[in-house]
């Protein structure tokens, strides 16, 4: 008799268990916030312009997670996410073919809070982990000699960060629709060093190195994507 309590008991733990583990793909919008990749650089062009813009844009952003159950509302989850690109507002520097654009991919654990209404449920959390951010540089036009010089550059704020956030989710099935906006903060202030190659009109190809670069801000971000889960039971 023991027996068989002993393996019931065993058999709905490993049901409940399997009730949380899941995976889940997601996509939606990165606003960033505060000062977050502000164009303001003493570089000039060969104008004599200063080259200068306004806070990036919003990004494409897309990423999968997995979800892990730890009982009694929470789970723990691992997830990565990819931002296809920020540019810059209002770029309106005509001497660059290209505008400067960064690109960021966030891998992160978590945990939340989850309560559950029917199939209905609301949850919030927060974690951390590692932000790979990488900003490129455009193409310059030389007017001076009326031929393209190419100048491309590419700069790592790459940082540790954390996020708080919260969402709704709504289940059918082994599925569940899942909406979530996020807060996140990069802790990437500090020294960096620029690096590049540039063309000259003759087509010569050489390196640019500049080191020592102060960057006196966090980057901040708002996220907010719509997704599917899948549970496994």
């Amino acid at each position: 008799m023991a027996r068989i309590i002993l393996a019931g008991v065993l058999i709905s733990a490993a049901a409940c268990l399997a009730l949380d583990v899941g995976v889940g793909v997601f996509g939606g919008a990165a606003l960033p916030t505060g000062k977050m990749g502000t164009w303001d650089s003493s570089i000039e062009a060969s104008e004599g312009s200063p080259l200068t813009g306004s806070d990036m844009a919003m990004s494409p952003a897309f990423g999968a997670k997995a979800i892990f159950g730890l009982g009694r509302g929470w789970e723990a989850e691992a997830a990565f996410a990819y931002h296809t690109g920020h540019g810059v507002k209002d770029w309106q520097e005509n001497d660059f073919l290209e505008e400067p654009k960064s690109t960021l991919m966030p891998v992160t654990v978590g945990a939340n809070y989850r309560f559950n209404f029917g199939k209905l449920g609301l949850f919030g959390g927060g974690g951390g982990g590692y932000y790979f951010e990488t900003f490129k540089g455009g193409v310059f036009w030389n007017t001076a000699f009326h031929e393209p010089e190419y100048f491309t550059t590419d700069v790592s704020f790459n940082g540790p960060g954390v996020y708080v956030g919260g969402g709704v989710t709504y289940a059918f099935g082994r599925f569940a629709l899942d909406v979530s906006p996020r807060y996140n903060v990069i802790f990437n202030d500090g020294p960096f060093d620029m690096e590049g190659w540039g063309w000259s009109p003759s087509g010569n190809r050489y390196l640019i190195q500049a080191g020592g670069m102060e960057k006196d801000y966090n980057d901040t971000y708002l996220n907010i994507s719509a997704g599917v889960n899948y549970y496994f039971m």
